[in-house]
């Protein structure tokens, strides 16, 4: 979290993918799921008498109105398979509106390679202690879905929760539930130094323990990882050639064979809903020393291990 997603999301986007998961949902990144996909989805959740019952009213809005139901089903069933918060985040009634929805018992069962194409999944987090065990060996028989770990030095993602979660981006901070009660404590704090101060000792804060709990992703040899700095490109304080070389190694994890220069200037984007800056460093702004030597007693080793220090 607050580690570069719409970098991320920008470049999905531009190699024609459609994005779930973390991100707000806007209208050009929101997945298009057409005919065949719809009834693909509602065999996938719905009991045989169901998705008979739905067949029948293919071409009309009711038909749209089930599989967009369906559908709604499936992306809540995998957030918890994945291990996603959804409760903590979103609410109960998510959950519940897809265990009213889902009427196929053997859903639990069906492979991530059985969702629809096209599409790219992002999430904060993808903990081994939380993720469907099931889920984890497709991945590794398979290689697929293709994992990509983003990530950005420790410190500027925390300035940049911080502002963030104070609601300084165009948007503010989201829909994320605990999201409210951060931002609430952190208003309380006069300082920057207060500021981070608390969010250092909080040990539930957001993204507390991610760098951690994602060691995972950044050693197994079959996940591609992504600096933000590498990603973000000269607009943001970084480099252009780090950026196209990053690019490429995307494009080459993806089979993809589009332009890397062409997809790069995508990258970049002000006008996504969580963004405020996108410079690189900016913690060397707002770190007073009390704060760097806090900062290098909770943090020193994931600095070491991610290669900020």
């Amino acid at each position: 979290m607050k580690a570069g997603t719409h970098l991320v999301q920008e470049l999905m986007l531009n190699l024609g993918y459609r994005i779930v998961g973390a991100p707000r949902p806007t209208p050009h990144a929101a997945p298009r799921l057409d005919t065949e996909q719809r009834k693909a989805v509602a065999a996938l959740v719905l009991s045989k008498a169901d998705y008979d019952e739905v067949l029948q009213l293919e071409g009309t809005p009711l038909f749209a109105e089930r599989t967009d139901e369906a559908w709604s089903a499936l992306l809540w069933h995998w957030q918890s398979r994945l291990g996603q918060p959804v409760v903590n985040r979103y609410g109960q009634t998510r959950l519940d509106f897809a265990e009213e929805t889902i009427t196929n018992p053997y859903l639990p069962y069906t492979r991530f390679a059985d969702t629809p194409s096209g599409l790219c999944w992002i999430f904060h987090e993808l903990d081994l202690h939380r993720a469907d065990g099931n889920f984890l060996s497709e991945w590794v028989e398979t290689s697929s879905p293709p994992l990509i770990y983003n990530y950005r030095d420790p410190r500027d993602v925390l300035v940049s929760m911080i502002n963030f979660l104070e609601g300084r981006t165009e948007s503010g901070y989201g829909n994320f539930f605990e999201a409210e009660i951060y931002s609430a404590i952190l208003a309380s704090k006069p300082t920057w130094e207060e500021k981070i101060d608390y969010a250092l000792s909080d040990p539930v804060f957001l993204g507390h323990h991610a760098f951690e709990r994602a060691l995972w992703l950044l050693n197994h040899p079959k996940v591609l990882n992504v600096r933000y700095e590498d990603l973000i490109g000269e607009r943001g304080g970084g480099s252009h050639a780090r950026q196209i070389e990053t690019v490429n190694r995307v494009l080459q994890h993806l089979g993809s064979r589009e332009d890397a220069e062409a997809v790069a200037a995508t990258v970049y984007n002000p006008d996504a809903w969580s963004f405020y800056r996108g410079r690189t460093g900016g913690w060397r702004e707002r770190f007073t020393p009390r704060n760097i030597a806090r900062f290098r007693e909770r943090y020193g080793d994931v600095l070491e291990c991610y290669g900020y220090e």
